[in-house]
């Protein structure tokens, strides 16, 4: 199974518009959206990408409800927003945890209790690994800080990480 990992978007609508091309190449079956999607705006073009989508909410979400309502006023929207900071995943008999929150996601990797974990906030590409659980962040869709724009391809099967990287200009 191929997910693809996205995360700080920050109202970057011409970057994420980017990324969903760049996904079109490959066979996404799913989508984790790691939070900080900032406005209402941006959850309207994100859930029409293709995949289903489950998303957990970052530090820079504006009016929750308004985003809500956008979710469920568009029957083509397929998000699933997660309740709380963090969300357990289970996909093909494998557990998965999903939250914006590094330190969170540090803490549940240690405890080994699932096959890969990811988290953005901090807005830079990392491929960890804590006591054998692979620790991911797919770094940034926004414009700051300085370093690439870019979303992640996790391989369930393969257990690897690629970045894409959203080429300078």
């Amino acid at each position: 199974m191929k997910i693809a990992l996205i995360s700080d978007i920050h109202d970057q609508v011409e970057n994420l518009a980017w990324a969903k091309e760049e996904m079109r190449k490959h066979s996404i079956d799913f989508i984790f959206a790691l939070g900080d999607y900032c406005t209402p705006y941006i959850i309207e073009r994100l859930g029409i990408i293709g995949p289903p989508i489950i998303a957990v909410w970052g530090n820079n979400d504006g009016d929750k409800v308004a985003m809500m309502q956008a979710v469920e006023k568009d029957p083509q929207n397929k998000i699933q927003f997660q309740r709380g900071q963090f969300a357990e995943i289970e996909l093909g008999g494998e557990k998965y945890f999903l939250t914006h929150y590094p330190l969170l996601a540090e803490n549940a990797a240690l405890s080994r209790k699932y096959k890969a974990v990811f988290h953005g906030h901090t807005h830079q590409q990392r491929n960890d690994e804590y006591n054998g659980t692979p620790l991911i962040n797919p770094g940034k869709l926004a414009v700051y800080p300085a370093g690439p724009v870019s979303w992640a391809l996790y391989d369930t099967e393969e257990k690897t990480v690629e970045f894409i990287n959203k080429p300078i200009k």
